[in-house]
């Protein structure tokens, strides 16, 4: 079976201001799977917890928008780092009803960190011909001695064949791939922006070799692409975008 490629990535990053400590919310801690309390690899004195709003950014709307319909009818692919930020939305339904998708759907979460590289483990079996992936990233915990996190969200268009980028490999742990580029990052996203920072910098050539590394309070994970034709790929910015985050080295 040919590669798997990547031909437009689009991306939106918000900074969320809405969290609050979680020992202000009586019996709160009590309801958190302590799975989940251990996933946020902050201490439980330090540690805050998002109050959904009206005004919430949906970035995985905007990165989907950003990417524009497809050329032809292809699956789209929802991937949740976690928990919905409102448990009473059911997101990827309003996601396919407001875009008017007209292919098939499928939602993956939970996958924390690793949701924007081990994911294509799943995508290099699963595609056929054509696909749009969306990674969102809008974490249910925050540190009280950080910066308020941000939501976050990288849309892409994947394909068989020939693409501006090739997906080389991809996988759980500590990479041990030479690349001549490496970003790093702690949530799912985070390496990508870093990515799409130093392409639009000009960073990035032909021939390259391109490592994404996350490395989240738990598990790490890295995606390996190769630059075939930097010029042909599509960065696209959402109406909420922003480069912020990750680190190249």
């Amino acid at each position: 079976m040919p590669e798997l490629g990547i031909d437009t990535i689009a991306f939106a990053a918000a900074r969320r201001e809405e969290y609050v400590p979680l020992s202000t919310l009586p019996g709160a801690a009590d309801l958190v799977p302590p799975e989940r309390l251990a996933a946020a690899g902050i201490p439980l004195s330090r540690l805050m917890v998002r109050i959904p709003e009206d005004d919430d950014v949906d970035v995985a709307a905007e990165v989907l928008a950003a990417l524009g319909p497809p050329a032809v009818p292809q699956p789209l692919f929802f991937v949740r780092s976690g928990p919905l930020r409102d448990p009473n939305v059911a997101a990827l339904a309003g996601l396919v009803h407001r875009s008017g998708w007209a292919g098939e759907d499928v939602g993956l979460s939970h996958l924390d960190e690793l949701g924007g590289t081990a994911v294509f483990g799943l995508l290099e079996w699963a595609v056929e011909s054509e696909a749009t992936a969306v990674v969102c990233d809008e974490p249910l915990f925050a540190d009280t001695a950080g910066a308020h996190p941000r939501f976050a969200a990288i849309g892409l268009r994947v394909r068989r064949g020939a693409a501006a980028l090739t997906v080389s490999g991809c996988g759980e742990g500590k990479p041990a791939l030479a690349a001549g580029h490496r970003f790093t990052g702690r949530g799912p996203c985070d390496a990508w922006l870093a990515f799409c920072a130093a392409l639009a910098e000009g960073v990035v050539a032909d021939g390259d070799r391109v490592l994404l590394h996350t490395r989240g309070p738990l598990r790490e994970g890295w995606l390996s692409l190769l630059a075939v034709d930097v010029s042909a790929l599509r960065l696209v910015p959402a109406a909420t975008a922003s480069l912020l985050g990750g680190r190249s080295g």
